[in-house]
């Protein structure tokens, strides 16, 4: 588990980098933002406001659903950028460093690779997961997810 010390100096390297946005986002403040956003807008992915049957999984998309999701993105960015600047840095040193741990192979079958490393990665995919907007709707519309996830 990553630890939530954010007090580090100015980082160096794409690893630390992401692991001090880490220990930013995983603190409860932000999860617990996060949480809330979300919860005040479930109703939303709701079947009953979809108007589905019983037991009924709608394949479509509602337009308003990329309306909350770039609101998601917006607040997670935020967050994020909150940090970087803290740390001198910018969103799209953040923005490569993320591509290219996104990009690497899994770490969990490395074993040459360090934890922080590893933190760092499953962070990403994470990160990755949560603004892809599938996977968004996914967890919107099962609550189970969100609690846990």
């Amino acid at each position: 588990m990553i630890s939530s010390d954010i007090s580090a100096p100015a980082v160096e390297g794409g690893t630390d980098l992401v692991l001090a946005v880490a220990k930013t986002c995983l603190l409860e403040s932000h999860l617990q933002t996060w949480s809330e956003f979300m919860a005040s807008k479930e109703s939303l992915f709701r079947k009953e406001a979809l108007g589905e049957g019983e037991g009924g999984e709608s394949s479509e998309y509602v337009f308003g659903w990329s309306q909350v999701h770039e609101e998601f993105e917006e607040l997670v960015q935020r967050g994020i950028g909150e940090r970087l600047i803290e740390l001198g840095s910018s969103m799209e040193e953040f923005g490569a460093t993320i591509a290219s741990l996104a990009g690497a192979p899994t770490l969990t079958l490395d074993a040459s690779m360090s934890e922080e490393a590893s933190q760092a990665q499953a962070f990403v995919e994470i990160l990755v997961g949560m603004m892809e907007f599938r996977a968004f709707v996914d967890i919107m519309k099962n609550k189970a997810k969100r609690d846990t996830g």
